[in-house]
């Protein structure tokens, strides 16, 4: 019995060794990124690096309501982590036994596309937890959401939503239809392969999931549910 407790103990030193390492590096990640572009300048440095912003104000009601429906649907209401989402991703995640969800944030999706870009990597994924507080401390809601749909890949060479709405609808970001805005939110999800010049059967599915979290959330009635699916192609 003494041995099995030992065994324990020393399971339980390893994990807590190993757990503190991790985030150790992920620390370090956090701080040597937060040096080189300071959270405070985020704002500004989006504005700057972005060939048409376009402000929050600027941008549809549809398009902000279908992105915070398929990608975070507790914005407004959560502070800091999610820990629900977290904790629901890992468990269809486990379910599966494979990664369909993330549980990222919008916040966190903003963090990794400002500092780590296409880095998927386990520890500058840690690193992303401890810019959420930051962030969310500096930055209102709405800056967040506004950085964040400025700052993503729409497909077919689109990284911004001025670019996407003009490119794919010839429309500005204002004036989009619930049916273009649910195009153009489910499209970051897998930009190489929703992108509209794809003519992918799956973008309409991603499209549809888009619109189905819209009218759970209240965002859509049933009728403009009906009316945007009535609108896709055929295959």
């Amino acid at each position: 019995m003494k041995i099995f407790r030992k065994l324990l103990l020393m399971v339980f030193l390893i994990i807590m060794i190993l757990a503190v390492s991790m985030f150790g590096v992920a620390y370090y990640i956090y701080t040597d990124a937060k040096e080189s572009l300071p959270v405070v300048d985020v704002y500004s440095y989006v504005v700057d690096n972005t060939s048409t912003y376009t402000y929050f104000d600027d941008i549809d009601e549809d398009l902000i309501d279908a992105f915070v429906a398929v990608e975070d649907r507790r914005f407004y209401e959560r502070e800091g982590i999610d820990f629900i989402a977290l904790f629901r991703a890992v468990l269809t995640n486990i379910i599966s036994g494979s990664m369909q969800e993330g549980g990222s944030t919008i916040t966190q999706q903003l963090v990794k596309n400002v500092y780590f870009g296409y880095d998927r990597g386990f520890f500058a994924k840690l690193a992303e937890y401890f810019f959420i507080y930051d962030f969310e401390d500096v930055y209102t809601k709405d800056e967040i959401l506004e950085m964040y749909i400025n700052n993503v890949n729409y497909g077919d060479g689109y990284f911004n939503v001025y670019d996407a709405s003009i490119g794919y609808f010839a429309k500005e970001p204002d004036d989009l239809s619930v049916y273009e805005a649910s195009l153009l939110a489910g499209i970051p999800n897998s930009p190489a392969n929703y992108a509209l010049s794809q003519n992918n059967p799956n973008t309409y599915k991603r499209q549809q999931h888009v619109l189905e979290c819209m009218l759970s959330e209240g965002y859509i009635t049933e009728a403009e549910f009906d009316a945007a699916i009535a609108l896709q192609p055929e295959f």
